[in-house]
This record gives structure tokens, C-alpha cells and sequence, in this order.
């Protein structure tokens, strides 16, 4: 690939810009020659390419909610990437996602949530092992417990028929306003009949099994989305999560995870994307390979990067910094190494390509470096990116104080008009009396005293 400088620039080293939510490897400044410096300037270049987004974001402010821990955000993944491979492989039309809610009826008739999550989970349970498995082919459940202590069940489901339809959403699924009941009267008519049998069908039974409010929707956009929409469950579930919900299960894949006929006395197919780590596993031996080809190329400069020094030399995050730094990286696959470990290093280089050339980078070359060219300036953070990390923390500060104070101005504004309210409300009360002091209404409907009526 020709270098950029023949055309008048060259590469700055890749530094993540302020946009805390793309990859820090996969940007580009393009700089005038003269204004380039360190290592990155003898590096073979690449024009500017965008960074890859991310499902679920890693950092927060100290005003937001602590970001999802490391396994929550593996099961979100996994999540996503289920439902948009049962979106391809089902259809999106017979794709359901609903939701079912618990509780029981108090004296008087007021519908009370449950908040015990294993009584809960032992209707849950009965319901899925009698109908909800039988019913549908396979899904996945995420629990969540709600911000009023109650807990949900979500669900993406795969009908048997097509319930989508030519669906209008807007009409049949109308939004809800702060008293969270909808703006206007919801219009079925453009519902087909599969789904109105579904929603016959909950009605007779959700009642059976302790179960109150229930909705069966059809996927409205893609896998992606809807796989991301019940990823933010798990996040709620883990901000409102109790104590005694230490070690509970939130998410549950049930059913054949297959589009071939399941045989008898044959075992289910299970969800295609797992959120379990696996040290044997055919990628989790590619990823060490990779980690060893990267260390052995650094230790050939002179790193002398060991075990024990590892997270002194590179930071106690270096793991992660690798993990970023190889989308953007070549690895060597040859024959001494095992099949699957080759086979996983070559799906990596072939996704490394398919970056690479998403990005408008030259054919010729395939990826941004080569294992061979990697330095301790890639997995080092530069002066630059730390002041434009300082200002992005900076800025997210100030967005946070911003939001509380227009929180705060929005309550003081809400308050005063309720005074005001109220305060007309006995004006006009007393202009009612003083124009028509004869209609006032005594209590118990009692007649006026003579008094008052004039009459002796």
C-alpha cells in the first residue's frame, strides 16, 4: 500500500477522540507532514475510519448508574446476538416478545405485585414447563425486578404462525403518558388472527398461574434492537436488584434452538451464542495464542514482558486494551498450530479484513497492522489521549450537574403551579359564596337556620 505521506499526509498514532463510545483503535487522525510525532509516524498508513460501536457502554459518570458487571454485559451480548439469529432463522414475523407480570388481588380488589422472586420463579416455572415450552418452539426469558419492587418477566418467543401481519403498531400498541395509561384508545382492527388467538389464549391462562398484566407483541423492528431492548431489563434488574437477590438467575433460554424437527428421544438444541467462559474452548486457545504472538513480538523490541511484570509495564487492564487493539490486528496462522486454533485466528483475520475495507481501506493491504509491527506505543496511552479523556470526563460532569439543576428547576416550576392551582381553586370558591350565598350546601344536606334565611 502506498504510503499517505506521498499524497501530502501522514498517520498520527490511533487515539481514542472524545466519543467515549467507539473503539480507541480503529480512528485515525490525518495530520500535514511536519506535525507528526513518536512512533506512529513510521508506521504504514490508513485513511480515516470511524470506530466500531458499541452494544453496551463500559463507563459512567459518578452521577449515573455504575455500568453492568462483567458477566451481565457477557449475557447481554449473548442475548442480542440469540435473538438476532432466531430473527434470521424463524422470520421476524413469528418472533413474539412478551411480557408477564405477578401478583395477587387484596381485599377490596386492588391488584398487589409480587416481590417475592422465588415465589415468583416457582409460578414461573410451573407456567413454562406446562404451556409456554409447549406452545412455542424455543425463547429466551430475562427477569427483572422493577423500581416498585415487583418482579417482571420478559420473553422472545417464536409462534408457530405468522403474527405480524400487516400490523399497525402505533394503533394497536399506543404509547403511554406519565400516568401510565395510553394517550388514546387502541385500534386492533389491523391485527391478524393468529395473534388475536395468542392473545385469547393469555387471557384464559395467565390468570391460572398467579400471573396479572400480560402483553404479546410482535418484533417490530429487527433481532438487534429487540435483542437490546431486553438487554436494558438486565440493566434495571441489576439497579433495583434486592439483597436477597445475590446469585439469582436472570436469564433462561428454553426449547429446540433449531429450524429442523426435533426427533424423538433426541436432546433440544441449545442457543447458539453462550455467555460462559470456556479455557479450553477453541477461542479462548486462539485468544492466548494471539496474546502470546503479541508478547513475543514486544519481548523481540525489547518489552521483556513477563507474568509477573505484565500488568506493571502494560496496567491492570491490559487484557482489555489487547482485546482492542487485536480488531485492528493480522495474526499469523500456520500449520504448527492446532485446527481450531487455526480456524478461530483465521475467522479473526478475516473479520480484521472486512473492517478494513467497510473503513475505505486500500485492498492491497487487508488490516491496520500486522502482529509484526505492534509496539508498546499501541497498548501505552498517549498524552494527548489522556488530556482528551480528562476533557470528556470533564464534560460528562458538567452534563450530569446540568441535568440535576434543570431537574431540580423543573420540580420548583412544577410546585409553584400547583400552589397556584390551588389558590385559584379557593378564589373562585370564595367569588362562588359572596355572589351566591343562598346555595351553599350544608353538611348531611341539613336545611339553612333561620338566621341565615332571614325567616322568623
Amino acid at each position: 500500500m502506498e504510503n499517505i505521506a506521498a499524497h501530502g499526509s501522514e498517520v498520527k498514532r490511533a487515539e481514542p477522540e472524545s466519543e467515549h463510545h467507539c473503539s480507541p483503535v480503529l480512528r485515525r487522525i490525518v495530520q500535514s507532514p511536519g506535525e507528526v510525532e513518536g512512533p506512529g509516524a513510521e508506521r504504514r498508513a490508513a485513511p480515516p475510519v470511524s470506530g466500531l460501536p458499541c452494544l453496551f457502554e463500559t463507563t459512567a459518570s459518578k452521577d449515573e448508574v455504575p455500568p453492568l458487571p462483567g458477566p451481565r454485559k457477557k449475557q447481554a451480548e449473548a442475548l442480542t446476538q440469540n435473538i438476532q439469529w432466531k430473527a434470521a432463522t424463524f422470520g421476524k414475523e413469528r418472533v413474539g416478545f412478551l411480557t408477564l407480570t405477578l401478583g395477587d388481588f387484596e381485599t377490596g380488589g386492588r391488584f398487589r405485585n409480587l416481590r417475592d422472586r422465588k415465589e415468583a420463579q416457582r409460578r414461573f416455572h410451573s407456567l413454562l414447563t406446562n404451556e409456554i415450552s409447549k406452545r412455542y418452539g424455543c425463547g429466551v426469558t430475562v427477569t427483572e425486578r422493577h423500581k416498585n419492587g415487583g418482579v417482571h418477566f420478559h420473553l422472545a418467543v417464536v409462534c408457530k404462525e405468522d403474527i405480524r401481519g400487516q400490523m399497525n403498531f402505533a394503533a394497536c400498541f399506543p404509547p403511554k403518558g406519565v400516568t401510565g395509561k395510553p394517550v388514546y384508545r387502541p385500534d386492533y382492527s389491523t391485527a391478524n388472527d393468529a395473534i388475536k388467538r395468542e392473545w385469547a389464549y393469555w387471557r384464559r391462562t395467565a390468570k391460572l398461574y398467579g400471573f396479572g398484566r400480560h402483553q404479546l407483541q410482535p418484533m417490530r423492528a429487527n433481532g438487534e434492537a429487540l435483542g437490546r431492548y431486553l438487554g436494558e431489563y438486565l440493566r434495571k434488574d441489576w439497579e433495583h436488584r434486592l439483597p436477597e437477590d445475590k446469585g439469582a438467575r436472570c436469564v433462561r433460554y428454553f426449547g429446540h434452538w433449531s429450524n429442523e424437527p426435533r426427533r424423538k428421544e433426541e436432546r433440544a438444541e441449545t442457543a447458539p451464542h453462550k455467555a460462559r467462559f470456556g479455557w479450553m474452548t477453541s477461542r479462548a486457545c486462539a485468544w492466548r495464542e494471539m496474546v502470546k504472538q503479541a508478547v513475543t513480538v514486544l519481548n523481540y523490541k525489547g518489552a521483556k514482558i513477563t507474568e509477573e511484570n505484565i500488568k506493571d509495564t502494560l496496567g491492570p487492564k491490559w487484557a482489555w486494551k489487547m482485546g482492542k487493539l487485536f480488531q485492528s490486528v493480522w495474526f499469523v496462522e500456520d500449520d504448527w498450530q492446532e485446527p481450531g486454533i487455526r480456524e478461530e485466528i483465521a475467522e479473526h483475520n478475516f473479520k480484521v479484513q472486512a473492517r478494513w475495507l467497510a473503513g475505505g481501506g486500500d485492498p492491497a493491504r487487508k488490516f491496520w497492522w500486522h502482529v509484526t509491527e505492534i509496539t508498546l506505543d499501541h497498548l501505552r496511552p498517549s498524552p494527548q489521549w489522556k488530556r482528551a479523556m480528562e476533557e470528556l470526563q470533564l464534560a460528562k460532569e458538567c452534563e450530569a450537574a446540568t441535568r440535576r439543576g434543570l431537574k431540580e428547576l423543573a420540580e420548583r416550576r412544577r410546585q409553584e403551579a400547583e400552589k397556584h392551582r390551588m389558590l385559584r381553586e379557593v378564589l373562585e370558591e370564595l367569588a362562588l359564596d359572596a355572589r351566591f350565598p343562598s346555595t351553599i350546601q350544608r353538611p348531611n344536606n341539613q336545611p339553612l337556620p333561620t338566621w341565615e334565611t332571614g325567616q322568623t
